[in-house]
């Protein structure tokens, strides 16, 4: 065993990693990269910190610390964003990870809680009420964030999709969003076949954002409106394709049995549900990213958890499901499982 792969480097490199999370987090809340940009991608740590108003010596360490891990160049004592990193740390671009960088962070201030809340099966209060840029920008972050993530994932997604034979769907298909937030995957259905008409489920101010995503598109007579809370609210019916895309991990299973009965209804007889997320083995320690999500889960949201493809299966099938399959298997949040109502 080589000396970078012994039990003791691979323990250390585990350990010290929330130490460039932090940066990176800190890099994104404060959001030092735009400000370095948008002053000609030059400025000294003092000229930074009149703009930022951050303390000299706080924001020289980030800096320096940015610039030891290659994010950032430093040269007579001025600082640059790396020119591989500019689009993805401006938030003003529209490949920025600025979003899910800032929402990666506000998640870690629940993780430092992990030790209670594995104590107590629950979340913990802790430092998760603690909010560095407000309430409400961190639900646009969040919001933003996910589509940042969907954007770096569709094409991948939407090729498996083809060759596992779920796509394309007939001509005229119309399709539910469910939880479509601003409608990322929407776009792209709508995209890649012509006939199909699309509509977004999801609460009323996400709506808004998905409306403003449509304003003036190819495809704003193709996708439609319909607000509201799947937790407590009906579906819209008569569809033929229901898309229920990184939601599960949110729920217990009375909830997702709940969830799949509403698509149930949504669906027309003959009509397909496709569930995108996690689909952990028999014994859910595999894939290592899902473990470590349902640990997200345990320190963010009460009864959350991800699932194996034998407990998706089991609960789409008491919604009134058949022909559960688990079509795309891939050790990530992309594994999709498919069944069918009844025709």
């Amino acid at each position: 065993m080589s000396h970078e792969n012994s039990p003791f480097e691979t323990l250390q490199r585990d350990m010290d990693g929330f130490m460039r999370a932090s940066v990176l987090g800190a890099l994104a809340e404060l959001d030092v990269a735009t400000q370095l940009l948008a002053a000609g991608n030059s400025l000294t740590a003092e000229e930074l910190a009149e703009k930022t108003g951050c303390s000299l010596r706080g924001l020289e360490c980030l800096l320096d610390a940015l610039t030891g891990m290659g994010y950032f160049a430093k040269e007579n004592g001025r600082y640059a964003v790396r020119e591989e990193y500019a689009e993805l740390l401006d938030s003003r671009s529209p490949q920025t990870r600025i979003p899910i960088m800032r929402h990666y962070t506000v998640l870690q201030r629940t993780w430092d809680r992990l030790s209670f809340a594995v104590r107590d099966g629950a979340p913990q209060k802790g430092r998760a009420g603690e909010s560095f840029l407000g309430a409400e920008e961190d639900k646009v972050s969040f919001i933003m964030g996910m589509n940042s993530v969907a954007v770096g994932l569709l094409d991948g997604v939407l090729a498996s999709m083809h060759t596992a034979g779920i796509l394309p769907l007939q001509n005229n298909a119309a399709i539910l969003d469910v939880g479509g937030a601003s409608g990322t995957y929407s776009e792209a259905f709508l995209q890649c076949m012509p006939g199909a008409q699309a509509t977004i489920f999801d609460l009323p101010h996400v709506i808004e954002l998905a409306k403003k995503r449509f304003h003036g598109s190819p495809y704003a007579d193709r996708v439609h409106y319909v607000p509201g809370d799947f937790y407590r609210d009906e579906l819209p019916h008569g569809f033929d394709f229901v898309w229920v895309s990184a939601i599960i991990h949110q729920m217990n299973r009375e909830e997702s049995v709940c969830l799949y009965t509403k698509c149930f209804e949504a669906v027309q007889p003959g009509g397909v549900i496709a569930i995108r997320d996690f689909v952990m083995d028999a014994q859910r320690t595999s894939p290592c990213a899902g473990t470590l999500f349902g640990i997200n889960m345990l320190v963010n949201k009460p009864h959350a958890r991800v699932y194996s493809f034998a407990e998706i299966r089991e609960d789409l099938e008491k919604a009134g499901f058949v022909n559960a399959v688990h079509a795309v298997r891939v050790p990530t949040m992309c594994s999709i499982v498919t069944a069918r109502r009844p025709a």
